[in-house]
């Protein structure tokens, strides 16, 4: 009994003591990797980004519309075709339009032709009047002269009594050509005032028959053409719409719960298909939120000199949220597997410890350490695939 129990403590002990020198053996093979370049964890002050998706559209969209009732004669723009204010756009027939010009020029030209008719009967009538003067000049000479000689008793009272008829005849007659001219001069008045009504209804007439010709209100571009030619349209229908390049705004849709932390006048990049990133503003924000989508509309201007812009493109905005501190890390020093994130963080005792990592954001070449990470630890910075977990680290 007493030499099975000595055995027993004989192989406890021999095993022992090759535990303790194959631990003493593994401590002493412990791998050891140098490291170059190592990087301290501190917080940052960061401005996180906020991607949205826009539209872009122009702030001073024109919906072209004609003034006269017609069929399209023809087109002169298709969509995209860039325009001029004043140029023209499409043009009308309307044989009503025509027809009223047709009516107005002839009512026109008839008072007109009264007007000759009147200036000749005036030219008569001041004729008659010169006559009707003269004759009663002579009248009322011989009246006075034989007014004095019938008072002589030179004359028989008959011959004074025809001198006498005769000069209240002139007298009369003188006036009836003073009325007459009065009369033609009120005449002629008259149909100066149908002259004038009269070219004011050609001018309107022919103001409609201008607008069988519709111009472009404004410099800009065709975004979209709603007739075709032959096509009935009225006033008031729109048959073509116009966007001004100069005023195009990219429309983004933000979360509601941002409305407070993007203003007017905050720096936005935005970026298009196959283009540089623009560095452009927040022009407008506006203030209510859609209760459907729970967003609120945001628009972002968008430079007059950059070319290629046109309504209904598609455009990423990223916004720069107010700052926050945060920790960052070179991109180099996070390594991937699968859907993990690690880094390689050196201990106070200088081993290489693999560290789980939840990352955020990127910030140019660096990223947004979430979670695993502690202030004034030291990572690997460079040649993060040479790393080995539980070596030792030697710097150089």
């Amino acid at each position: 009994m007493k030499k099975g129990i000595g055995t027993a403590l004989i192989i406890i002990l021999l095993f022992g003591v090759g535990c303790k020198k194959s631990a003493e053996k593994k401590k002493v093979e412990r791998p050891t990797i140098q490291v170059s370049k190592l990087y301290e964890v501190h917080k940052q002050v960061v401005h996180p980004p906020y991607e949205a998706t826009g539209t872009v559209k122009s702030e001073k969209t024109v919906m072209v519309s004609p003034k006269v009732m017609g069929y399209i004669q023809a087109i002169y723009v298709k969509e995209g075709d860039r325009v001029k204010k004043g140029q023209k756009l499409v043009s009308i027939s309307s044989p009503e339009i025509n027809a009223k010009v047709n009516m107005a020029e002839a009512g026109l030209k008839a008072a007109m032709q009264a007007k000759v008719e009147v200036q000749a009967h005036l030219r008569e009538a001041m004729d008659a009047l010169e006559a009707a003067k003269a004759q009663y000049h002579l009248a009322e000479v011989t009246y006075n002269r034989f007014k004095n000689l019938v008072k002589t008793e030179s004359i028989s009272q008959q011959e004074f009594d025809q001198v006498e008829a005769k000069y209240k005849a002139a007298k009369a007659g003188l006036s009836r050509a003073q009325e007459m001219i009065k009369v033609i001069e009120a005449k002629e008045a008259q149909v100066d005032a149908q002259i004038k009504a009269a070219q004011s209804q050609v001018a309107e007439a022919k103001s409609y028959l201008n607008y069988t010709l519709v111009r472009s209100p404004i410099d800009g571009r065709v975004v979209n053409k709603m007739i075709d030619t032959g096509n009935l349209i009225a006033p008031g229908r729109p048959i073509l719409s116009l966007a001004d390049e100069k005023d195009y705004r990219l429309y983004v849709s933000i979360e509601e719960s941002l409305h407070n932390l993007i203003k007017e006048g905050d720096p936005v990049t935005v970026i298009f298909s196959s283009k540089t990133p623009i560095e452009t503003k927040i022009v407008r924000v506006v203030p209510d939120v859609d209760p459907r989508t729970r967003t609120f509309m945001v628009k972002v201007m968008i430079p007059s000199d950059i070319q290629g812009i046109r309504p209904g493109m598609f455009g990423r905005a990223i916004f720069r949220l107010p700052e926050k501190k945060t920790y960052l890390v070179p991109s180099k020093a996070v390594v991937t597997r699968g859907q993990l994130e690690f880094t390689y963080v050196i201990t106070p005792d200088n081993l290489c410890q693999m560290r789980l990592i939840k990352l955020g954001k990127r910030y140019g070449d660096k990223i947004e350490v979430l979670s695993g990470l502690e202030e004034g630890e030291k990572i690997i910075a460079e040649d993060v695939t040479k790393a080995i977990d539980g070596a030792r680290v030697k710097r150089g």
